[in-house]
């Protein structure tokens, strides 16, 4: 054993604890695990919907400086540290426990949310008497992790919450260059469609407009062919996401009516309020590809107007706002058809136009992807340190060379 580490069970350094709200309970702020925040306010995570008793006096106690975890979902990464109260409070189901004295409870909490451990809780979670996938305390206490020096658990808190820090502020970074290049966009598309020589029209006179392939009708006779088809969730916002593409049967004769082409604009029906109208440029990346009938093909005429061109002009405020002018909507959920779909006014910008405002989107899409290269760069240095100062077999004794030429916080 590395000089100053020891290998400990979870029980040999924390405690249960069991304290309910009791007369507390007009102070304690009712909190929710979660996986990738850990504790934090119920009513904040559940978007001001209140979830619990009225009556929490019941409640178990989690004073700051305590963790809690819900006992069937450990197996998730789900547990907390509570930080931000002096009196905090969750659900009898959860199980709350302490740290001793030679702990610190930072450097326990990056343990118990490491990937080891959380591959250990599905150990215990499958192994669990009730098979509903319950970690009670007394198995928990089980797990054995590596702890060194009080001292030594701090150094390797600070550095890894100057990682945090550096991650932190080049996700903010990131943040504020999509909402400036937003409004960047919606600003010059507002300017080139204002412009009084610009002429207007509508979809159907500068693009072919069809839906796609219906489901739940698989061909079984011999001429059918089965090809990967898009769907409502294949299509986001500014792009199509082809990690998880299922598949349709249709007649041979068909394909051709359905089969998407390089640089055809896809938008979907609708659904919930933020899929109307919502969709992207389909680059070509999986041939033959069809579509669901729940998303429009829109196929331009580019001697008049650009794909990119017109699937910015149709995210942008002025196209958004025509869709929910002319939904058919109830509670959440919206839709538009085909014959409101042709009719969508589009601003017949000259062709150099179109590619002036295209330039100017690249310039903002080449910021914002140095930004996620420095955000990939800190949440991989970030990923190995957990790795390296975790784990008694690696932990080194000094800070690593990678963390010192970080800049330091302002």
């Amino acid at each position: 054993m590395r000089n100053g580490w020891r290998r400990v069970t979870l029980g040999q350094i924390t405690r249960e604890m069991g304290d309910r709200v009791g007369e507390l309970a007009d102070r304690a702020v009712v909190l929710s695990s979660t996986k990738h925040h850990g504790l934090v306010r119920s009513d904040e995570y559940f978007k001001n919907r209140q979830i619990y008793s009225d009556d929490i006096s019941h409640y178990k106690l989690v004073r700051r400086g305590w963790f809690a975890y819900a006992t069937n979902h450990l197996n998730e990464g789900s547990i907390g540290l509570q930080r931000g109260f002096d009196y905090g409070c969750v659900s009898p189901i959860y199980t709350v426990f302490s740290c001793g004295p030679q702990v610190d409870p930072s450097f326990l909490f990056r343990v118990l949310k490491s990937e080891r451990l959380v591959s250990e809780y599905r150990l215990h979670d499958q192994a669990s008497v009730d098979r509903r996938g319950a970690v009670r305390y007394r198995d928990f206490s089980r797990i054995e992790v590596d702890l060194p020096s009080l001292e030594e658990q701090r150094r390797i808190v600070k550095i890894l919450d100057e990682v945090d820090f550096q991650l932190d502020r080049a996700m903010r970074q990131r943040e504020k260059l999509a909402v400036a290049a937003s409004a960047d966009v919606a600003a010059i598309l507002h300017a080139v469609s204002s412009v009084s020589s610009v002429e207007w029209t509508t979809l159907d006179q500068v693009a072919a407009i069809s839906a796609g392939v219906t489901l739940g009708n698989d061909e079984q006779e011999a001429a059918a062919v089965t090809l990967p088809y898009l769907r409502v969730a294949n299509v986001q916002d500014g792009y199509i996401d082809t990690a998880d593409i299922k598949y349709v049967t249709i007649r041979c004769a068909e394909v051709e009516r359905y089969r998407l082409r390089a640089g055809d604009v896809l938008l979907t029906e609708g659904g919930d309020l933020d899929k109307l109208g919502r969709g992207g440029v389909w680059e070509g990346r999986i041939d033959p590809c069809l579509h669901q009938n729940h998303i429009f093909k829109v196929r331009c005429d580019r001697d008049r107007i650009l794909p990119r061109f017109l699937a910015e002009y149709l995210a942008s405020p002025s196209g958004k706002s025509y869709f929910l002018g002319v939904a058919k909507q109830t509670t959440n959920l919206a839709s538009v058809n085909s014959t409101q779909v042709k009719r969508v006014p589009i601003p017949l910008v000259p062709l150099g136009g179109q590619r002036s405002v295209l330039a100017s989107i690249e310039k903002w899409e080449q910021r914002i992807a140095v930004a996620d290269q420095e955000i990939v760069k800190v949440a991989a240095l970030k990923q190995g340190l957990l790795s390296e100062l975790l784990s008694d077999s690696t932990a080194c004794c000094t800070t690593p060379s990678n963390v010192a030429s970080l800049p330091s916080p302002a």
